[in-house]
């Protein structure tokens, strides 16, 4: 049997905290920024909790970010900017249901060329409630290494 079958873990790293799980409130949240290294893909795997606050409508809406760690002035990292596909649209998903998963995949040919750093871009939206969260968080499974075992 081929060790991709029988030993997965040895093709993916699955312990990247993208977007540290907390009640959230209304607004923008950038999770920190993860080196690509030597990957060549990843999935963002989100989980959606329970939202407080009694809304009638919550929506989360996930995407990337990427920048060069040293393509900046003098070496210091560059501004982040939206990463997009070959068509130029924003990589993107949307979860809208509490206490669920949504996932999101990522080819980091995606990035600038100079770009060597990813981040997650959670921005949250709620219709009614009173000062409503929701629980939020994401893991980012690297894989497609050029050296094994990750």
């Amino acid at each position: 049997m081929h060790p991709s079958l029988a030993n997965i873990g040895a093709y993916i790293k699955t312990n990247t905290l993208a977007l540290v799980p907390a009640a959230r409130a209304a607004g923008t949240t950038q999770g920190p920024a993860i080196d690509t290294g030597a990957f060549r893909s990843a999935v963002l795997a989100v989980a959606v909790g329970a939202a407080t606050g009694t809304p009638t409508g919550a929506s989360a809406t996930f995407t990337f970010e990427s920048r060069g760690s040293t393509s900046g002035a003098e070496g210091a990292p560059g501004a982040w900017a939206p990463v997009v596909d070959r068509d130029g649209q924003e990589l993107s998903v949307i979860a809208t249901a509490a206490d669920g998963a949504v996932e999101l995949d990522l080819d980091f040919s995606f990035l600038g060329d100079d770009h060597d750093q990813v981040r997650v871009k959670q921005v949250l939206a709620f219709t009614g409630g009173a000062s409503p969260t929701l629980l939020t968080g994401a893991v980012l499974v690297l894989g497609g290494s050029n050296r094994l075992p990750v």
